[in-house]
């Protein structure tokens, strides 16, 4: 059968025409039968299906291939508050020097990777044969160049809903209590690329858009503003740094004395309770009888690494942050002012981060947070470029 394979699940019938069907039954579709003439599916469409829509008899318009079908192929797992989250890691290469000065060189403009950790609780039998049928079914789906399979298409949890192809590894159904099931498993895409100004996981159309004067903006609201429009050195992403809702003026714009606006300052506030370790650098030379001699490494042998978690954050503050963060790609630096006794603005980068969906509209976002011992936020880009005519060409 096309686009099929062998899984523990037993297998499903065939799709039929007049047969009556209920939320997550499993069909093979490979055409149907309509007044004794058989009406094959094509290559593309043929495979198995799950139902999602309510208790009905099938026609030929609710086929599973047909346009808003109660039939799907895609991942249609609802995610559960409390054991969702997505983590943020940008894959670099570490690049040490001396006196504490570092880089991070980006293996690739994909590095930064997005990792969706799912939890889906309370399942009955029925709805978890269906979601383990079809990420146990997606490994046979071997169309791909050089024998690689094709993905789960999925689109995720607010902020993040845009669809993408993602790839299953493992996943684990615990029986709970009889007819209660938890499917535990992760979901990976290393397709999406930062050099997508407008999109990365968090759309273009989760945000306010281009940045308009005369509109009105509130706290947490995520903006463009292009610097041909607003000046030097203002292109780029903005965050409000307000709370009720502004009509916005060249004033308190993104290049206003009075802006409202971040760009490359996390702004956010920190909960209390949070511990910061420090771990300063020194070289440690044991002598006799286990005496030891410590000696100074030079500069910059503190620098902050902070790893704290943001919590009890609403949907939009939550949106901001990640935002931030993606379009920072894990690599670039931000300002920050750590909270006492250190309340002392600094430059860091944060290549890690995971956001937890904890309940309806409060979230929590766990950042790891490392300072760097230069600023280049403030270094300006001139060209030295001599241009030359050739007097012998032709005018």
């Amino acid at each position: 059968m096309l686009n099929s394979g062998i899984t523990n699940i037993t297998p499903p019938d065939p799709f039929e025409v007049g047969d009556s069907y209920k939320p997550f039954d499993i069909s093979y579709f490979s055409g149907y039968t309509s007044a004794g003439t058989e009406y094959p599916a094509s290559q593309s469409d043929s495979g198995h299906y799950y139902y999602t829509g309510v208790a009905a008899t099938s026609t030929t318009s609710s086929l599973p291939s047909a346009t808003n079908s109660p039939w799907t192929n895609k991942f249609f797992g609802e995610s559960s508050y409390g054991s969702t989250s997505v983590s943020f890691k940008n894959e670099y290469y570490d690049i040490q020097f001396g006196d504490g000065y570092y880089n991070y060189l980006s293996k690739s403009e994909n590095s930064l990777r997005a990792t969706f950790n799912l939890g889906l609780e309370k399942r009955s039998d029925k709805e978890a044969k269906a979601i383990i049928h079809l990420l146990e079914d997606s490994f046979n789906k071997g169309d791909k160049p050089s024998g690689g399979y094709t993905g789960v298409y999925w689109t995720p949890f607010e902020p993040y809903d845009k669809e993408h192809e993602f790839f299953v590894e493992q996943f684990d159904n615990s029986l709970d209590y009889p007819n209660v099931n938890t499917i535990s498993f992760s979901f990976y895409n290393e397709t999406e690329s930062t050099t997508d100004w407008r999109d990365f996981y968090v759309p273009f159309d989760q945000t306010k858009g281009f940045f308009e004067i005369g509109d009105a903006y509130s706290g947490h609201d995520i903006i463009f503003a292009s610097g041909s429009d607003y000046g030097k050195y203002t292109s780029g992403w903005y965050y409000n740094t307000g709370d009720s809702e502004v009509t916005s003026t060249s004033n308190n714009g993104p290049a206003g004395a009075s802006s409202l606006w971040a760009k490359d300052l996390f702004y956010f506030s920190v909960n209390n309770g949070i511990v910061f370790g420090e771990s300063p650098r020194y070289y440690k030379q044991q002598v006799s009888n286990d005496f030891f001699i410590r000696v100074n490494d030079g500069i910059n042998k503190s620098l902050l690494g902070l790893n704290f978690t943001l919590i009890g954050r609403t949907d939009k503050e939550a949106k901001a942050i990640v935002h931030f963060l993606e379009k920072h790609r894990g690599k670039d630096q931000f300002l920050f002012t750590p909270p006492a006794p250190y309340n002392e603005q600094k430059v860091f980068v944060c290549p890690s981060w995971e956001h937890s969906l904890v309940f309806k509209d409060n979230n929590a976002v766990s950042v790891s947070f490392l300072e760097q011992p230069i600023n280049y936020l403030t270094d300006e880009v001139e060209f030295l470029n001599l241009i030359t005519i050739d007097p012998y060409l032709p005018l």
